[in-house]
């Protein structure tokens, strides 16, 4: 044993130093518990040469770690550090560890609890020992998207002072009150006409606007974008009274007057979401409270803005329903078109008395949600772009049953219908096109079937509609009588059939009017050298009477609903028809 002068031994010496490093991180400990409590930045302290490493304890109310104080630290970062960033970091640290770098400075990542990246600002400087060897780190980590608690544009505090103001009047026992979050219209276009300077200087008047109208009635805050949120505390009879409305308005006319001042350089106009919370709500979470704001906000926006509407549970559990409807459709088509199913109504041919044709139309079983209608979800399908995988799948499959009757059915035809959505946002004739020349099959045997409205006339649909009768694919309108019910258009266009919509049909006994619009329609129709089609015949009585009025086709009830595949062939393909 090699003993000092003063008896101790090297043993001892390393032992004492130990334990100063121990106080030390002892003294590191207490002073991050003090520290942590004046700032909203999490303080850490890294033990270099134990590798053990300490943060703030609210660090795990963000981060996904059971304690904030552990021995393995890089093992530890590890799993908390954004994958893609572990390695900057840890080139980093081994730099301070070898002595080559006496501080620390980088942004990167962390995995929040969530699961979502986090950036972070992490600062700090190397504490030596005695000898000038690296000992411990010692410095900060800020939550760089929660640094800022005012915002730089309007001076109003932000969304995260909002959410703790709400959390201390619910631990007060005073959560009582309504919140109206106000958007600008059309914002994005102000920005792009005058410039983000004018645009800044608009939100800007509109915090001065709502604070001078509020007054110390209530507070204001700056949400993203265009949007900022009003709180007024208070207890009100909701069901007799809507001060958030009148608010509302009075904010509205501020604004009116403000825009007037100024001569209308820039006109806009504003909407407003507004929702109210009481002490009884369970539970009381800000975020969901200020989400639920948005969305009446939203509601607002999409009912035509310069407007106030009210949060509705109903309204927004219908809205999530919609979301897990439009999440089941998405998995259904990516799962090879699962629990869909073509049906086949027959196509009456008046002047054969036979079913010589058929229109494909699409179902959906959903495991989760069980059959739903076409109406619920077909409107999903196109406000999402669903539609246009679908669509190709269902010509594809329309298409080859087609082949497939008419092998028992020469002259067989089938009825595809085809959305706007496809129309304007795909290739659509050339889907069409290539399922035509891959399958060999002739052209003649397929009908393109579009709703009437008012995208009809659009020069995109215009334009692909044209261009399917250039390649000799028959076109028909369906539900026509709905819409703009012009036949110029459908002279224009070149449609081959017409089909009356079936609201004129099933009345048709019973209303004059009905009958006669049928009459004229059909006789202007047929004056066109186009083909009719009356759909919604249902009973012998209709049948009856829409014989007398010359259509070249019918479909309806009477003859068959809907059915599928195997269905259709069994007891309508090739049926003759009485009349």
């Amino acid at each position: 044993m090699i003993c000092k002068k003063d008896g101790s031994s090297a043993k001892d010496g390393e032992r004492m130093k130990e334990e100063f490093m121990w106080n030390d991180m002892q003294m590191y400990r207490r002073m991050i518990s003090l520290f942590s409590k004046c700032t909203d930045d999490y303080l850490f302290a890294f033990d270099i040469k134990n590798n053990r490493y300490m943060i703030s304890d609210n660090a795990a109310e963000t981060f996904p770690m059971e304690k904030t104080e552990f021995s393995d630290a890089f093992g530890t970062l590890k799993e908390i550090v954004f994958p893609e960033d572990y390695p900057v970091l840890e080139e980093d640290l081994n730099r301070i560890i070898s002595g080559n770098s006496k501080e620390h400075n980088l942004e990167y990542r962390w995995v929040g609890k969530d699961g979502k990246p986090v950036w972070i600002s992490c600062r700090g400087q190397v504490v030596d020992d005695e000898d000038g060897n690296p000992l411990f780190l010692i410095g900060r980590i800020s939550d760089i998207g929660r640094k800022s608690k005012i915002d730089g544009i309007t001076g109003l505090y932000r969304e995260r002072s909002l959410k703790k103001y709400l959390q201390d009047l619910a631990d007060s026992g005073k959560y009582e009150g309504f919140l109206l979050q106000i958007g600008i219209d059309n914002f994005k276009e102000i920005n792009e006409k005058y410039g983000k300077t004018f645009g800044n200087d608009e939100l800007l008047n509109m915090a001065e606007c709502l604070k001078k109208t509020i007054g110390e009635a209530g507070k204001v805050f700056r949400m993203g974008g265009d949007e900022m949120i009003v709180l007024v505390e208070g207890t009100f009879d909701a069901e007799k009274e809507d001060p958030a409305k009148q608010l509302y308005k009075k904010i509205r006319e501020a604004m009116d007057n403000h825009i007037n001042v100024n001569g209308h350089v820039s006109f806009y106009t504003i909407s407003a979401g507004s929702i109210y919370f009481h002490e009884e709500d369970e539970p009381k979470d800000a975020a969901v409270l200020i989400e639920h704001a948005g969305f009446a906000l939203h509601q607002a926006k999409i009912s035509g803005k310069n407007t106030c509407v009210r949060y509705s549970k109903e309204v927004y559990e219908e809205y999530v329903h919609m979301l897990d409807v439009q999440e089941e459709l998405r998995k259904d088509i990516e799962n090879n078109f699962r629990g869909f199913e073509l049906y086949y109504q027959p196509v009456v041919n008046i002047s054969k008395k036979r079913i010589l044709g058929a229109e494909a139309l699409i179902r959906w079983h959903s495991s989760k949600f069980g059959f739903m209608s076409p109406g619920q979800f077909i409107p999903l399908l196109e406000e999402t772009g669903l539609i246009i995988p679908l669509g190709r799948w269902i010509a594809k499959t329309a298409l080859e049953q087609c082949v497939k009757w008419q092998k028992a059915v020469p002259g067989f035809r089938i009825n595809v219908n085809l959305s706007f959505v496809q129309i304007k946002k795909s290739n659509a004739l050339q889907d069409i096109l290539t399922l035509i020349d891959t399958m060999d099959i002739d052209k003649s045997i397929l009908m393109i079937e579009v709703t009437e409205s008012g995208e009809i006339e659009s020069s995109v649909a215009a334009r692909v509609l044209r261009s399917f009768k250039e390649e000799s694919i028959q076109l028909a309108i369906d539900d026509f009588g709905t819409g703009y019910s012009n036949l110029r258009y459908v002279k224009d266009m070149t449609f081959d059939l017409v089909k009356i919509d079936q609201s004129f049909i099933r009345n048709i006994t019973n209303s004059k009017y009905d009958y006669l619009v049928v009459k004229q329609f059909t006789e202007l129709a047929h004056s066109l050298k186009l083909t009719v089609c009356y759909e919604g015949v249902e009973t012998e009585e209709a049948l009856k009477c829409v014989l007398g009025l010359n259509p070249d086709y019918v479909q309806g009830y009477f003859f068959s609903r809907p059915v599928p595949a195997a269905e259709f062939e069994d007891k309508c393909l090739n049926r003759s028809v009485q009349f």
